[in-house]
């Protein structure tokens, strides 16, 4: 059963990851696709965390199959955060190019317009624009990060519990 309980840590690794990414995104207005490793991290430490309290230090089937999770994770930790980025700043940031596009038109106009298009938008419609190559790169590398962390013995080892 205690097994069962081992992922627990790599998706609220992930969830805060992705969280904190889109917090960051927010107040920086940045969108900074490095960040996304910092989410495999945390996934895969997360991972430990809760697994090197479940499961044996030399079981390596169980521990693949959790790097492999892990993995998994950070992508879910990926796709919360770009989800919640645009969620919190999708209408400030469609607003800005409508006034931009429109120099007459005022803030609480382009607002109002903002709203109506992000509410007959779907989310990955606004996404897309706001994704680009090295995104692909950094989750790669973020779901590498995840998975190493998550498999690799010497950083276990400084998990695990030792009796």
């Amino acid at each position: 059963m205690r097994v069962m309980l081992a992922p627990i840590g790599g998706f609220i690794g992930a969830v805060f990851g992705g969280i904190l990414w889109a917090k960051y995104i927010q107040l920086t207005g940045n969108t900074a696709g490095f960040i996304a490793i910092a989410i495999g991290v945390l996934t895969g430490i997360g991972m430990l965390l809760t697994g090197s309290r479940a499961i044996d230090p030399d079981d390596q089937r169980h521990w693949i199959i959790l790097s492999i999770g892990a993995a998994v994770f950070a992508l879910v930790g990926i796709a919360i955060g770009k989800y919640l980025d645009v969620r919190w700043n999708a209408i400030t940031l469609i607003a800005e190019q409508l006034v931009i596009n429109e120099p007459l038109l005022s803030e609480e106009a382009a607002t109002s317009m903002a709203e109506t298009q992000y509410s007959g938008a779907s989310k990955w419609e606004l996404m897309r624009p706001r994704m680009d190559v090295f995104d692909i790169f950094f989750s790669a590398v973020a779901v590498f990060a995840a998975s190493f962390i998550t498999s690799n013995k010497r950083v276990r080892k400084y998990f695990t519990k030792t009796d």
